[in-house]
């Protein structure tokens, strides 16, 4: 499933920006263009338009570092501090609606904790590797509808079967939907496990009809929202409030209240609610599981794969900045600081000194602590509010017991292509493309344990083009249970850096060997890497390597995109509404809609296809 995976839409988690959003009184009249109807017709999938060779060098190479001969603008509507999903989410929609964008990345490729690379023919991705919603034209996942938007997309390839290693030896890769997974929970989780889970399924059907009712792509945190949620999707609004506090309550809950007693099914949905959320289901929103059981086990449900890898998302999202004139995306532009003026953020200024003004906003897709640093020098001038730094210093509080929020832990990382002589080429039952091993449900910590559940993945049994012939990609890693203090401070030339790094290589590829038993042998001569929490911090600018804020259910709530400070906005899995694909794409498409009018925000509507739904 993946720490980013796209199962992780917390799609009901709105309602409490949503009830900030209705308590605005509008100060004036509020216009829209002519009233537009969701479209209740479904279309035909089309592949994708392919980039030719000639346009896509020509965009790789708008994307280059600035040069004299082809610097900087001094001057756009939005600044875009880094490339992340939810930075060009935002930023492919405001070039959408004609507002010049800039995005600015410091690393040499778009994508952020999404973003690929190649080496020797191999083609590697950095993080998510599970994906639905895409492959279909009527889809609630806020990412499709922002390339039903912008015009831009990946092609999708889609399969459907993921795999399980469990602590006993036993595997199993059951198609997902619920036609297989019957037969899952008879075997390994003996009697009663099946009416435990089909209680438990009818139980959340009211909950997972209202987490995907209402789309995310029609908020924003102003009292245009009255439009965009109330006039234009009433009914649906609707079935949402009729749930109220308790898409936001611990799926913990729901467990207790149906009396969840069979082992295997609590280890199975604290996996799930962990691998969603980084939580195990006594914090994890009954929002994200509602939406996940909801479209993880419908009839008929497929998982998707771009083509070409993750880093296609990020391309796809790039080039609907790209393509239009006044905006850009630029690598290898690091932030050094944002510029205060006159008490709004007026702008940056890059590490070689380059001033790029914003005449509309400054938005940050970098973590809060990167975003507070930026701002230092604005801080220490005494250039922002007393308001603001406390908004700073509340967003910056990792301490829960002063109602700071948690960092969630980091990662460890094996990349490398093997030789495939003897493998399957294609994905199965018995030799699934990805699967999860889990070492010991008892761990102290349970899944959050440090090194207890690998999550592998094989991308080119899906696509292989990410491989030469007679090879294969593999890519494996703990989804947020490696703790920055084992690695903080080393250095990362030193023998004992070397050693941690050969010791968690060690224990990643005993993972990938569940299916593959001689695979360090299989691998390919300068393909081996392996990442730490120090890669994380040092290449995607994650504080701690973090995955991102431990957000627990009923405890604390992540806030909006708006800040005190006029003209700066925030976006990512450090806002609402949290961590996961769908969820900082939805970050992103927010923002966008903080900064458009309500008619061009109204206008996106029309372009997006939600499944047609019969509210009861």
């Amino acid at each position: 499933m993946g720490p980013s995976s796209s199962l992780s839409l917390a799609a009901g988690t709105f309602l409490l920006l949503l009830h900030q959003a209705l308590a605005l009184v509008p100060s004036s009249r509020l216009r829209t263009s002519k009233n537009s109807a969701v479209p209740t017709w479904g279309l035909r999938h089309v592949r994708p338009p392919r980039l030719t060779k000639l346009e896509a060098t020509s965009s790789s190479k708008r994307r280059r570092k600035a040069t004299p001969e082809d610097p900087l603008p001094q001057t756009v509507d939005v600044v875009v501090i880094g490339s992340g999903l939810a930075g060009l989410s935002c930023a492919s929609l405001l070039a959408h609606n004609c507002i010049s964008t800039l995005v600015l990345e410091s690393h040499d490729a778009v994508g952020g904790a999404a973003h690929g690379w190649t080496r020797r023919g191999f083609h590697f991705e950095s993080g998510p590797s599970l994906y639905s919603g895409f492959s279909t034209d009527e889809s609630p996942n806020p990412l499709k509808n922002i390339f039903q938007i912008i015009g831009e997309e990946p092609e999708w390839i889609t399969y459907d079967r993921w795999g399980t290693v469990l602590p006993n030896g036993k595997k199993f890769a059951a198609k997902i939907g619920p036609e297989e997974f019957g037969s899952v929970l008879d075997e390994h989780g003996g009697v009663g496990a099946k009416e435990e889970f089909e209680a438990l399924m009818k139980r959340m059907e009211p909950l997972s009809d209202a987490a995907q009712a209402l789309t995310s792509m029609a908020l924003r945190e102003d009292a245009g929202a009255l439009l965009t949620l109330l006039f234009r999707y009433p009914r649906e609004l609707l079935e949402t409030l009729k749930q109220g506090q308790a898409l936001n309550d611990p799926f913990g809950n729901v467990m207790e209240e149906m009396k969840i007693e069979n082992k295997f099914v609590k280890n199975w949905l604290d996996m799930l609610c962990f691998l969603l959320q980084g939580l195990p289901a006594a914090g994890t929103m009954n929002a994200v599981m509602a939406y996940m059981l909801a479209d993880w086990y419908r009839p008929g449900v497929t998982l998707d794969f771009p083509r070409g890898g993750s880093g296609e998302i990020a391309e796809a999202l790039a080039r609907g900045v790209e393509k239009h004139e006044d905006s850009r995306v630029c690598t290898s532009c690091h932030v050094e600081e944002i510029l205060v003026e006159n008490g709004r953020a007026s702008g940056v200024r890059l590490g070689d000194g380059t001033i790029v003004r914003a005449t509309k906003a400054v938005v940050s897709n970098a973590d809060p602590f990167v975003t507070k640093s930026l701002l230092g020098s604005s801080i220490r001038e005494g250039n922002t509010s007393a308001e603001f730094i406390k908004y700073m210093e509340q967003l910056t509080n990792t301490n829960d017991e002063e109602g700071g929020i948690p960092c969630l832990k980091s990662f460890i990382h094996i990349h490398a292509g093997i030789d495939a002589t003897g493998l399957p080429s294609k994905p199965s039952a018995d030799f699934p493309a990805q699967w999860a091993v889990v070492r010991d449900w008892d761990a102290p910590d349970g899944v959050e344990a440090p090194r207890n559940i690998v999550l592998c993945s094989m991308p080119s049994l899906i696509d292989p083009s990410l491989a030469p012939e007679g090879k294969h990609v593999l890519h494996a890693y703990v989804p947020a249970t490696e703790p920055y203090e084992w690695w903080e401070g080393l250095d990362r030339s030193s023998e004992e850096y070397l050693r941690k790094k050969e010791e968690a290589a060690d224990f990643l590829w005993s993972a990938i060997e569940e299916y593959v038993p001689d695979a360090r042998k299989r691998a390919v001569d300068g393909t081996f890497q392996i990442g730490t929490p120090l890669t994380h911090e040092r290449f995607l600018r994650r504080t701690m390597g973090a995955y991102g804020p431990r957000v627990q259910a009923g405890k604390q709530k992540l806030p909006g995109h708006k800040t005190p400070l006029e003209g700066l906005l925030l976006c990512g899995d450090y806002t609402f509404p949290g961590i996961g694909v769908p969820a900082t794409a939805a970050s992103g498409a927010i923002t966008a809609n903080n900064i458009l009018t309500v008619q061009q925000h109204w206008s996106m509507l029309d372009k997006i296809r939600l499944p047609k739904k019969v509210i009861k």
